[in-house]
């Protein structure tokens, strides 16, 4: 059975500590059990990878800097202000474009240090209009934030109504707390509001239309056999999937193993084939599905078109649905990870992408995303890797390519998995992710 990927066993051995101006804030010690926070989708740049571009002080808030932080699951840094923070600060994030009328969720992720137990916190909005006239501010939802001296990432989100004539949403956040504490926010998120679910249907996905998948428009060739329609069971006799093309969780029938960085189960039993679609759940108690190709090649081709959509209450703990090349020696980060369809709840309306470079040497990862995409509907997400590049094609038509500082240079064999990855435990929002098809594709010449 292989060691699946880092989702479920990576650890961080120490946390950075905070360097903010001529001072150092010591916040983080001993070991990291796993890495917390959110796999990121919208803003601009939302980690911080290169500079603090968007990030600032705001009002009582000190001023900060980026900084290196060692457990985050995708942030290798974020915006820190520092123990100098007087009682109640603020920061502000990057700023988005809006309409009047459109229902935004604006997201980061946080982490405390000092003396006190727990904080709240919370995000805000100041809308303006194309003249630049200011018209009114809002505030979200308050979040209770542990205060913790080694890392531990929050979810603070809140949904916003952009009013009429706002053409721009600036965006902020205060945390209501005592002098004297140090704040870090990183992995910023803003997508679409409001997204719900409903029960999954149960008839096979319609036909695929031959010119919208990217094997039929760059002419990849015939399937390897490795490749699945999933054309078999049914929805009264749910079939496993087929354990020629597939190795399951757990390694068997009726097995589980431990889920993302230990939260809830990966089971076999959450993955079934029903005649025509591979469907993988996730339930409100934590368990959820996980295949493994059985196939592992240096460069190839994949292709699998899939839908998401949560299944109960949105109660803000969702399910990732997650395409990923891993490598078959599972030595990560030096075996490297493509992550080329990584979303943060099932059904949103932007595809992500995470394409993680070799050792994470020079830099950690590319990132791509695509709105516009409705991910509650069927879509064929492709993917090439070859000596040149990492090319992504949603329905035939290319979404990102990267090629710079060798990032394409992951050096053995790499598999195909599917993943419905659980981020908090206990008490999730229900959720379905679906296969029509999982075809893999050789690179030949």
């Amino acid at each position: 059975m292989r060691s699946w990927n880092r989702r479920a066993t990576a650890t961080c051995a120490a946390a950075a500590a905070f360097a903010v101006g001529a001072a150092t804030a010591a916040v983080a010690a001993g070991t990291m059990a796993a890495r917390t926070g959110t796999v990121i989708g919208t803003c601009a740049n939302p980690v911080l990878e290169r500079d603090v571009t968007g990030w600032g002080r705001h009002n009582t808030g000190a001023a900060g800097s980026r900084v290196a932080v060692g457990a985050h699951v995708v942030a290798d840094h974020a915006y820190v202000q520092p123990a100098a923070n007087g009682a109640n600060p603020e920061m502000y994030l990057p700023q988005k474009d809006v309409a009047a009328g459109e229902q935004w969720r604006f997201a980061m992720d946080t982490w405390v240090s000092g003396s006190t137990a727990t904080v709240q916190a919370r995000m805000q909005v100041d809308w303006y209009n194309a003249a630049g006239g200011y018209l009114g501010h809002v505030n979200g939802a308050e979040s209770p934030v542990p205060v913790t001296a080694a890392e531990q990432w929050t979810r603070v989100a809140g949904d916003f109504t952009a009013p009429t004539g706002a053409t721009r949403a600036n965006v902020t956040a205060r945390l209501a707390g005592p002098a004297g504490l140090t704040w870090a926010a990183t992995a910023c998120d803003y997508r679409p509001a409001g997204e719900g679910g409903q029960n999954p249907p149960t008839t096979p996905p319609p036909t695929t239309p031959v010119g919208d998948t990217a094997a039929a428009r760059f002419n990849w060739g015939t399937p390897l056999p490795a490749s699945d329609d999933f054309d078999y069971g049914s929805v009264a006799s749910p079939a496993v999937p087929d354990r020629t093309k597939w190795e399951l969780a757990g390694d068997g029938v009726g097995q589980c193993m431990s889920g993302h960085n230990g939260n809830g189960r990966r089971c076999d039993a959450n993955s079934r084939v029903l005649g025509g679609f591979l469907r993988m759940t996730g339930g409100a108690d934590g368990d959820t599905g996980w295949l493994g190709s059985t196939l592992s090649q240096k460069y190839g081709r994949w292709e699998v078109r899939a839908r998401s959509q949560a299944t109960g209450a949105n109660n803000g703990r969702q399910y990732h649905p997650v395409l990923i090349t891993w490598p078959e020696s599972n030595e990560w980060p030096e075996g490297a990870e493509y992550d080329y369809l990584e979303n943060s709840a099932p059904g949103e309306q932007c595809a992500g992408a995470f394409l993680h470079y070799p050792n994470h040497q020079p830099r950690t990862q590319e990132h791509a995303e695509k709105c516009g995409v409705d991910l509650t509907q069927w879509h064929n997400f492709g993917f090439e890797w070859t000596r040149q590049h990492l090319k992504g094609y949603i329905d035939g038509v290319e979404w990102f390519s990267f090629s710079r500082d060798c990032v394409q240079c992951a050096p053995g064999p790499m598999f195909q998995t599917i993943q419905l990855d659980n981020f908090f435990g206990g008490s999730m929002q229900p959720a379905v992710f679906e296969v029509d098809f999982a075809r893999v594709y050789a690179v030949t010449g």
